[in-house]
Formats: structure tokens, C-alpha cells, sequence
């Protein structure tokens, strides 16, 4: 399996493990994904026009199907609404907006909380023999999962069971930190707020592939990056725990207490908590890398049987206007059935931990908001003079969000099938924005601003590469490297040494290392994704240590010469 950095962070500015080794990322955002040969899949089809209405768009590249008349695709929506939404508006949008960013399939809806203002699907779910998308197509709601999770935890305290503000430790006793003041002050808001201060943990899941009870094991060892309620660090594992605390609480696992209580209440039959789940017969996209100039075949991140409270949900983009118009409720169904009360819905949105400019979304620099925070399960900014709660969610290949503005009563989601294709971030703020009419060009900012971050990237590389040494060998044969190495908190990998070329092993990667000059090696993997290694020498002349992905690996056993 190729090397993959884990998945989910949202942001450019910070990778999902915190390296603090050199990683360089000359994709758009700093999150790579692992890439497959595309042996089953060709690359996207020629150019072909689009009807969207009496208009047609071209659209080079993607073979997007729209519905004829945009009426046609989406429920009635009153009089009074249809005149406030420029569905036609947001069809070219969308359009245009996949060709810039090569996105095979995507689902987007809005809705305010009695109406579905839009629903469409767009293109196909697979390059080679897919099916149309519809607005039943199944996508992944990766870490959109989070707020959920937050929706069960609320449940839960409405019943009694526990409160935001107690301990993890007097629920979950195994879970126990390196610091005594974390195992008495951490909450459970702490963990759904990203405010404990640790850093992330995502190599345990996306390439060691442990079990969560290995995780809590090596919480010990994990050391803070911060204090705790200082900064907002986005942290998957806290989830994980989240949804291990919904289990030992009601007795079910985290999706079947959720299927049981929330989705199907809300009417959301097509929302699954593991890809195994899927049915059959249900129509579901597969994920893209765009790499070099085409669509390549991603593997998929989790396990199919894996249900991670962190982000592996699969639904669609009917379901997941259900469940926007619930939260724009505030926590009543359709049928008026309260599900959450009214104080714990405002905890859900209150937010909960600052934001430095570092620590949130890139297009800040476009929105220009005065505060930035994040409440459970919620990034928040003010836009127009209004709260926006959003979140992103991203896998191998995979994308989603969802943005509620509560104050306007309009929520939109968007549901795509390419690597970080942040057109979701235009989509958002095209339907947020409420100038009249729009006349910013939102497609075109996004894409430039994150244009830029490649273009600094490069040339942080650029420079990067003017400091190698040149003709600067290893003064160690390639053998003498290979071995087992451990790490108390991300566990062993293996240095292997195969026809004349040194490979790095997870549990579920394996990647070249290539010299770079003394004792240090870089690693490279599409998309134009770089990460360095430096290995550490005795006094004996003898390999002690592997520093790479933040960490020092400490060598435990020689490795066998499979040349």
C-alpha cells in the first residue's frame, strides 16, 4: 500500500501529525493522500457541454450530467423562498466549479428548515462505468461526522448519563494521560472542542491501523503541544473516545446508537456508520487523486468494517439535508419530536475555544472574519455580520461539508469524490453570501488563493533544495539502515533494504526513502507530497535511531538484506 500522511486535517497550514520534521507540500493542501495505479480506471472524458436550462455550459474534462430544468431536480420550494434562491445561479456555480477543480461526482443541497431550496447531484460516481450522481448517491461524511457524535453525546446528558463538564477519566477510567493535571481536568467538552492540547494522533489509525485500546494505551506517552483550553488542536482520537463513551454509556456502539436514536428519527435511511454497512444495491462514489493531469484511483482510508467516531460515516446529500434542517430546528424533527434540548443545542454551538489564524481554514484570508472559534463539532466565524458554523470533512479522495447560517435559517452541504477539492469552500460561501446579487466570484478566489499556497510551496522547496549537499554519501552501506525501529508512542516500523533501495514500512504503508545527502532521506509520493528522515549514528559507527513523522524511532533489531 503507498504511503498516505493521515487524512483528515482541514487545514493547509497544519498536517493531521503535527511533523515536526520537514514535510514539504506542494499540493493545495498540506493533507496528501495515498494514490494507486489507475490500471482499472482511464482518465476523465473529453470535453462536453452541459444544459442547465436554456443555458449550456461547457464543461472540458468532466462528463457532468444535469438535470434539465433545475426545477425539475429539486421539491417545490413556497413562492417567497424560490425568489429569495437563484437555483440556476448555483447550478452554473457548481458546474463551473468542478471543471477548475477536476471533481469526478458531487451532491450538493440547501435547505432552510421546511424547505429544500436545492438538491442535485452532479456528474458520476466512478471515471470508468459509473453511475449517474443523484441526491440519494452514497459519499463519505468524513469528520462532518464529528457533530453527530457531539448530538449523541448531548442525548445522553439530556438523559442524565453524564455532563459536558465531567472528567473523561470518571466515565472512562482506562483513558489516562502522560500529565496527572490532564487525568483530573480534562472534560468531555474538552474533548469535542479539539482543546486538549495534544497533538495529533492520526498516524495510530490511517498507518499503524491500531486498535482503539492500543490508542488509549499510548495516550500516556503523548506529550502536550499545549496547555490544556490554550489552543485549538485539531484531535481525532478525542473523537474516537467520544464515541467509545456513547457505548459504555447506552450500550450500543456509537452508529447503531445514533441509527437507533437520531438518524432514523430524523427520517435518514440512507446514513451508514462503516462502508459495510452500504447496501448492495445503493449507488456510492469511489475517491479520486488528481495527480499530475488526471483522476487516479485512491485506496480508501478506513477499513470497510471500520466505524470511527472520528469520521466514517457514509450518507447522501438527501439525508444530510435532513439532517441540516433538524439542526436549524435546534434539535426538533419534522414531526415537532424534540431530540435534543434546547440548552443542549445551544451548548453545541457556543463556542468553546479561539482560534489563532494558523489553527482554521485558509480562506479566512478571503472572508475576513473578526473571530474565529470552535464550538463541538463546529468551526465558527462571523460573515456579514453573521455567525456561520461550518465543517469539513476529508478523506482519501473523499470530501464533505456542511455550513449553517442559524441566524438566516439556511444550511448548505456539499459531498465530493476528489482529494481536497476545495470548491466546497466556494459553494459555501457563494450560498452564505448575501449580497444581491453576488458579485464576488468565489470559484475564482478560492481557487487562486490556494493557487498561492502551492506557488509557496514550491518555493519553500526551491530553497530547500539549494541546502542539499551536494556529493555528501551516507559513509554506510544501505544494508547497515535497514532494521525494526520503535517508538513508545506510534509503536514499530521497519526499515527494509530491497534491490539496492531502502523502504519505509507502517502496518499499512510502505514508501522509498531516497538519499539525500549525510545521514538524511527523503520520501516522496504523489500528490508532489515530500516528507524527510534523518537517521541517527553511535559513536560505534552503528544506526541508533530513525527521525521521521515528528518522531525519533529508536532501533531494536537489525533488519534482514532482502536484495
Amino acid at each position: 500500500m503507498p504511503f498516505r500522511l493521515p487524512y483528515h486535517l482541514f487545514l493547509n497550514c497544519k498536517t493531521a501529525l503535527a511533523i515536526a520534521a520537514l514535510v514539504f507540500t506542494l499540493s493545495a493542501q498540506a493533507q496528501p493522500a495515498d494514490v494507486v495505479e489507475a490500471t482499472a480506471e482511464p482518465t476523465i472524458t473529453d470535453a462536453t457541454e452541459v444544459r442547465i436550462g436554456s443555458t449550456v455550459v461547457e464543461t472540458p474534462g468532466i462528463d457532468i450530467q444535469l438535470t434539465a430544468d433545475p426545477a425539475a431536480a429539486t421539491p417545490a420550494a413556497t413562492d417567497t423562498e424560490s425568489s429569495a434562491f437563484d437555483q440556476e445561479q448555483l447550478y452554473r456555480f457548481v458546474a463551473q466549479g468542478m471543471d477548475l477543480w477536476r471533481v469526478p461526482g458531487m451532491s450538493v443541497t440547501v435547505v432552510n428548515k421546511d424547505e429544500v431550496l436545492f438538491q442535485q447531484g452532479f456528474g458520476q460516481t466512478a471515471t470508468r462505468d459509473g453511475l449517474a450522481v443523484d441526491e440519494h448517491t452514497l459519499f463519505a461524511a468524513a469528520s462532518t461526522t464529528k457533530a453527530m457524535v457531539v448530538a449523541g453525546i448531548l442525548m445522553l446528558q439530556d438523559e442524565g448519563k453524564l455532563s459536558l463538564s465531567d472528567p473523561i477519566t470518571q466515565h472512562l477510567p482506562e483513558v489516562q494521560f502522560g500529565d496527572p493535571i490532564l487525568n483530573r481536568d480534562v472534560t468531555v467538552a474538552d474533548l469535542l472542542a479539539h482543546r486538549t492540547g495534544l497533538p495529533s494522533t492520526d498516524l495510530w489509525t490511517f498507518m499503524q491501523a491500531m486498535s482503539l485500546d492500543e490508542q488509549i494505551s499510548r495516550l500516556r506517552e503523548v506529550k502536550p503541544e499545549a496547555s490544556l483550553r490554550a489552543r485549538l488542536i485539531y484531535q481525532n482520537t478525542m473523537y474516537e473516545l467520544a464515541g467509545l463513551l456513547i457505548e459504555r454509556l447506552s450500550g450500543e456502539r456509537w452508529d447503531v446508537f445514533l441509527m437507533h436514536r437520531l438518524w432514523h428519527a430524523i427520517g435518514m435511511r440512507e446514513t451508514y456508520g462503516s462502508r459495510e454497512q452500504i447496501p448492495t444495491i445503493a449507488s456510492h462514489v469511489w475517491p479520486y487523486h488528481f495527480v499530475g493531469d488526471e483522476l487516479v484511483l485512491a485506496d480508501w482510508d478506513f477499513a470497510a468494517n471500520l466505524a470511527d467516531a472520528a469520521g466514517s460515516v457514509w450518507t447522501s446529500a438527501h439525508d444530510m439535508g435532513l439532517w441540516a434542517q433538524f439542526l436549524l430546528r435546534n434539535g426538533v424533527t419534522a414531526a415537532g419530536e424534540r431530540l435534543i434540548s434546547e440548552a443542549g443545542m445551544a451548548q453545541m454551538f457556543e463556542p468553546m475555544q479561539l482560534a489563532t489564524v494558523s489553527d482554521f481554514y485558509p480562506t479566512a484570508e478571503l472572508t475576513q472574519p473578526h473571530w474565529r472559534s470552535y464550538g463541538l463539532g463546529w468551526f465558527q466565524q462571523d460573515f456579514q455580520g453573521r455567525m456561520i458554523n461550518y465543517h469539513t470533512g476529508s478523506l482519501s479522495g473523499l470530501i464533505a461539508l456542511i455550513g449553517l447560517d442559524r441566524d438566516n435559517d439556511k444550511a448548505v452541504v456539499i459531498l465530493g469524490n476528489r482529494d481536497h477539492a476545495e470548491m466546497r469552500h466556494a459553494v459555501l460561501w457563494n450560498v452564505m453570501d448575501q449580497s444581491q446579487p453576488v458579485e464576488r466570484d468565489w470559484n475564482q478566489e478560492i481557487y487562486a488563493l490556494y493557487q498561492r499556497e502551492r506557488e509557496k510551496s514550491e518555493e519553500r522547496w526551491n530553497e530547500t533544495r539549494q541546502q542539499r549537499i551536494a556529493n555528501a554519501n551516507t559513509g554506510l552501506p544501505l544494508t547497515a539502515f535497514a532494521g525494526r525501529y520503535n517508538s513508545k508512542v506510534n509503536g514499530d516500523v521497519v526499515v527494509v533494504y530491497s534491490d539496492r533501495r531502502l523502504l519505509f514500512k507502517t502496518a499499512l504503508d510502505t514508501f522509498e526513502l531516497r538519499h539525500w545527502h549525510l545521514n538524511a532521506f527523503v520520501a516522496e509520493f504523489p500528490p508532489d507530497n515530500r516528507v524527510f528522515a534523518e537517521f541517527e549514528i553511535g559513536f560505534d559507527g552503528k544506526v541508533k535511531a530513525l527521525d521521521i513523522l515528528g518522531d525519533t524511532f529508536t532501533r531494536i533489531a537489525d533488519g534482514p538484506d532482502l536484495d
